[in-house]
């Protein structure tokens, strides 16, 4: 079925940056390019589209004078040298080389490593797995073994000067200088082969930038102190706050097992707290069953014992002080409840009273 280039424009226009117009055109690899590089490294690759979207529509549907274009082409030499190519091969040779990198932990990467030899292995494979991507796009294609056999042998050498930028360099002006040809024909894959294919594509490449951030990403605490994510992680595992998230969703199952789907919403609503009731409650120390008595005097006892005024160290002074502020917003929290289910009670109460009447 022949492709339109309407559709292709509507599809580049609301869906471009993740390549949707790539793969309506049967450009698979050019959609992967896109959808991992945010529009063709964030939206210049999307704004080149808006004028070669006339070709890959003939290219796709081979429209008979755009295929004896192409074959006069072939036949009279090989691919013509494309600055465009040439940049997308270093975006992606850099990208993923040290996606691949960065993905693996620090103290393996580290000098003096035992392991380190790993990224001698791996790194240049990336680089060369993105440079043979983006050389194989359309109907040209890139010699993986050219790609790959320059990455390995470039990248020891410029090891400790930021080898893979120049590993990718030499190894895309080996790929354009000696690995370059023609795509004679095109083959047409099926559209569930072809989803399966971009699914894992897609996601050993964020299986990469998850590696990447857990890994070797920081948080800073208030404190200042710099964290390493992935302990971040273990410790929000076994966190109060976690053991809470828990009994949440064991609260919600028990109960749509009792009232089923249809009040659960509600139920979802309630555990999320919209009100900061239970929070309120929660920084004063009471239970969701304190009376309005209860309520007060925890106020009045907290906000007596947490007055900035009472402290002299200038650091006990400003934790007080904060304490304070949200012990005080707690209780303005459960007043102002309070105060509207009396209200909302009353106003029930009178309704039913005149109902009866």
């Amino acid at each position: 079925m022949a492709k339109s280039l309407v559709i292709a424009y509507v599809l580049w226009f609301f869906g471009g940056w993740f390549g949707l117009h790539h793969f309506y055109l049967r450009r698979d690899r050019h959609a992967f390019i896109w959808w991992s590089t945010c529009g063709g490294v964030f939206g210049i690759g999307w704004l080149r589209d808006l004028c070669q979207l006339p070709e890959y529509v003939r290219d796709v549907n081979e429209d008979k004078d755009y295929m004896e274009e192409l074959t006069a082409r072939m036949r009279k030499a090989g691919p013509k040298f494309s600055t465009w190519r040439f940049g997308g091969e270093m975006v992606m040779g850099i990208l993923l080389g040290c996606l691949v990198h960065s993905a693996l932990p620090e103290e393996l990467t580290a000098d003096g490593s035992p392991y380190q030899k790993i990224v001698l292995l791996l790194c240049p494979l990336g680089v060369a797995i993105g440079i043979h991507l983006v050389g194989n796009v359309g109907r040209e294609m890139a010699s993986f073994k050219v790609a790959v056999v320059t990455a390995y042998l470039t990248y020891p050498v410029f090891f400790n000067l930021n080898g893979i930028t120049y590993s990718t360099l030499f190894s895309a002006i080996a790929v354009n200088w000696k690995g370059r040809s023609w795509r004679r024909s095109k083959r047409k894959s099926g559209l569930c082969r072809r989803i399966s294919i971009l699914g894992l594509c897609g996601t050993l490449y964020l299986i990469l930038w998850g590696s990447t951030l857990y890994y070797n990403s920081y948080v800073t605490t208030k404190d200042g102190e710099v964290v390493k994510l992935r302990d971040a992680v273990q410790n929000f595992f076994k966190s109060p706050a976690w053991a809470e998230t828990k009994q949440t969703f064991k609260d919600l199952y028990a109960f749509y097992q009792i009232h089923g789907f249809g009040r659960i919403w509600e139920q979802i609503v309630e555990s999320m707290d919209p009100q900061g009731e239970s929070n309120a409650r929660r920084v004063l120390g009471l239970t969701d069953s304190a009376t309005q008595e209860e309520i007060t005097s925890a106020c009045r006892k907290l906000s007596r014992q947490w007055h900035p005024d009472k402290q002299k160290d200038h650091k006990a002074k400003k934790k007080a002080q904060e304490k304070f502020i949200e012990i005080r917003k707690s209780c303005d929290v459960l007043s102002d409840i309070s105060i509207k289910r009396s209200e909302r009670n009353k106003s029930r109460s009178q309704t039913k009273d005149r109902t009866e009447f």
